[in-house]
């Protein structure tokens, strides 16, 4: 039994995916404070051959927030403009159509919070791939927001019955496999990797975008591939 935690991100990067692929139980991170210029409301896709960045507007938009009570500004530029961009980007893209299903499907609802809209491009999308996964988000499971950061990482992992915890490889320089190991849980980082794969003909490849590329230009079966192609350290 693996654990990992992490702020919900609107149709993140495959590295968030892997991350997903590789516990048995992934939290939303939702009752921490929202981060300003972050990847929580905002990514990039493919247009015209270069990453174009794209943004949910939100209403009164403060780090004084949650991402949980991050509200989003429906209206005429989300998500009508920004589903004419996708359709300008990716209408010759081999699997338009079901991906555009796939991202309507998520908007339908018009949650208020950031947190469900981006948590639901995760879940939905991992139901699209045909994959199974145990989400929850960390403001449902009852535990104490006083706890210091490394502590109450530990208390979720520890409530969702597992004492191994994974974090992205960045984690490294805020914690300590001794300091987990000697509270009793086993701490490792993933350490992604994102293929190339073809994006429509152009000469360089762009990494890192938003998973809607790699969607896109991907079948199921490449995409499940590349969820593996990861490593613990």
């Amino acid at each position: 039994m693996s654990v990992a935690i992490m702020q919900p991100y609107f149709f993140p990067y495959l590295g968030y995916f892997q991350l997903v692929q590789a516990v048995d139980d992934f939290v939303f991170y939702d009752d921490v404070m929202f981060i300003k210029k972050g990847w929580i409301n905002r990514n990039q896709i493919l247009m015209q051959q270069k990453a174009f960045l794209f943004t949910i507007p939100l209403e009164k938009q403060s780090q004084n927030k949650s991402i949980r009570e991050s509200t989003i500004a429906w209206g005429p530029e989300f998500p009508n403009k920004w589903l004419q961009q996708l359709q300008s980007a990716y209408k010759k893209a081999p699997q338009f159509i079901p991906v555009m299903d796939l991202i309507e499907s998520v908007l339908q609802d018009k949650p208020t919070s950031i947190a469900d809209l981006a948590a639901t491009s995760v879940i939905k999308t991992w139901q699209y791939v045909g994959l199974e996964k145990r989400f929850h988000f960390s403001s449902q499971l009852g535990v104490s927001k006083d706890l210091e950061r490394a502590e109450r990482l530990m208390a979720i992992t520890g409530h969702l019955g597992s004492n191994q915890y994974i974090n992205a490889k960045n984690g490294q320089e805020l914690y300590q496999k001794e300091y987990f190991a000697e509270q009793g849980f086993q701490l490792n980082f993933l350490n992604q990797s994102l293929p190339a794969y073809f994006q429509g003909g152009q000469n360089d490849f762009v990494q890192g975008l938003s998973m809607i590329d790699v969607l896109m230009w991907n079948s199921k079966e490449d995409i499940k591939n590349m969820l593996s192609t990861y490593s613990l350290i």
